[in-house]
């Protein structure tokens, strides 16, 4: 992807061309950063596929902040309340089982029959979202915490699809840092790796370094020049320490290798 003298790029644009949901019963583990971030990843067979969207019925996210600011007796001071919307609205278009199953909270008997309270279930699940864009970029999200808000029947039409529209409410949980999800974003041939920079600049032996970027999740080591660090932690991401090894003072290129490539930044250390 490169971008033009104005600094737009079309080939960044994101145009959904397929797509997959996956609703699994809470507690399902989803997939961990690194394994999410991987191209061929495999979905947990815990994860009911619920099949065609209708063309028009593509996932819709809402994240927004709720409810009123707090604002404090000193004029132009707040903070936001805390408070957020947060769902997604996808209209089924398969009516089977599995899509039953999911928007009623329950399973059938064995004759195909279930009792419908229309005031919705109270049960939770894990979802999986996987989107793949035109250009090749896939986006994927994973929401620990989930239940079904509505659901609303499309107008029965004579050779129209009967589609089940959904809103699906996404509550924040503890396995994603008390969000309410985790996003991967895969670029084609993997994950980029990049370091953006680095603080201190001259740093010297023993001293700590912090490094920037993206693409840090799995990092399998760090390098000065020609030596390995002599430790480092990813602490997210788009950031990780180095603890600078022995050597002279001068020019020292950081190199940081993970599993999908790796990335240099030209650096110069102290004595």
């Amino acid at each position: 992807m490169a971008k033009d003298a104005k600094g737009n790029d079309v080939s960044a644009v994101g145009i959904p061309v397929t797509g997959r949901l996956g609703f699994a019963p809470i507690g399902t583990a989803g997939p961990s950063p690194v394994e999410g971030a991987s191209p061929s990843f495999t979905l947990d067979p815990a994860f009911q596929i619920p099949g065609l969207l209708t063309e028009d019925g593509g996932m819709e996210w809402t994240l927004e902040a709720d409810g009123d600011p707090i604002t404090f007796w000193q004029e132009g001071y707040s903070i936001p309340s805390g408070l957020a919307k947060a769902e997604v609205v996808q209209t089924f278009a398969q009516t089977d089982e599995i899509v039953r199953s999911i928007v009623r909270g329950q399973t059938a008997d064995v004759n195909g029959y279930m009792e419908i309270d229309a005031g919705g279930t109270d049960v939770q699940y894990s979802l999986f979202s996987e989107e793949i864009f035109k250009n090749g970029v896939i986006r994927r999200r994973w929401a620990p915490d989930v239940n079904i808000q509505g659901v609303k029947e499309v107008k029965s039409k004579r050779g129209d699809v009967m589609g089940y529209e959904t809103t699906v409410k996404i509550n924040r949980s503890d396995l994603v840092g008390g969000k309410h999800f985790g996003e991967w974003l895969i670029f084609p041939g993997g994950v980029v790796v990049t370091i953006t920079g680095a603080t201190p600049s001259g740093a010297a032996a023993t001293e700590t370094v912090t490094i920037s970027g993206s693409g840090f999740t799995g990092t399998t080591g760090v390098k000065f020049g020609a030596s390995n660090a002599t430790s480092f932690q990813v602490v997210s991401d788009t950031s990780l320490t180095a603890v600078m090894p022995a050597g002279s003072a001068g020019s020292a290129q950081i190199t940081v290798t993970t599993p999908n490539g790796t990335a240099t930044l030209a650096y110069n250390r102290g004595a």
